[in-house]
């Protein structure tokens, strides 16, 4: 059995139109849903032993106020460009790399990629993730690469809105 959580980066300024989409930072808003989503994963009892994240500004400023509040240290982080506006199949790929060592991880990147790997693995989830959304799946295999569509069931679903 393997745990994925799959987060929504938070949400980002478009303030500055000079920088590029990669480039975008965590607005104010963003900056305080953070320790929200963060209080919320702690009580669901489920901390991820790797965290796996984009490297595009917004989602890298998430990562990095979410690990000290989750108490994960860098040595927990892995970073790669290759989730940021990813397609599903790049995302099962990233997934289906994670160390069988790793029993629960977290994946921090972009929608409509998060969305479609949520109901990849779980078509009843009919997730639609908002920014800073995070949703919990309990994968249905012993190793990462055997991920498959609806090998998972969603334990739960929050969001900064949901109160």
């Amino acid at each position: 059995m393997k745990t994925l959580i799959l987060t929504r980066h938070a949400k980002s300024s478009w303030s500055d139109g000079s920088l590029s989409d990669f480039q975008r930072p965590l607005n104010k808003r963003g900056q305080r849903d953070v320790p929200t989503m963060a209080k919320r994963l702690l009580s669901h009892g489920t901390a991820p032993q790797l965290i796996i994240s984009s490297t595009a500004v917004r989602a890298m400023q998430t990562t990095e106020q979410l690990m000290p509040l989750i108490n994960a240290g860098s040595d927990r982080l892995l970073t790669t460009d290759s989730i940021y506006e990813a397609p599903l199949s790049a995302l099962q790929d990233a997934a289906s790399q994670l160390p069988d060592s790793i029993s629960v991880a977290m994946m921090v990147g972009h929608n409509p990629g998060m969305s479609s790997l949520g109901n990849f693995l779980c078509s009843r989830a009919d997730l639609q993730m908002p920014t800073c959304a995070m949703a919990c799946f309990e994968l249905d295999i012993d190793h990462w690469q055997g991920i498959y569509r609806d090998c998972a069931t969603m334990r739960w679903y929050d969001y900064p809105k949901k109160g």
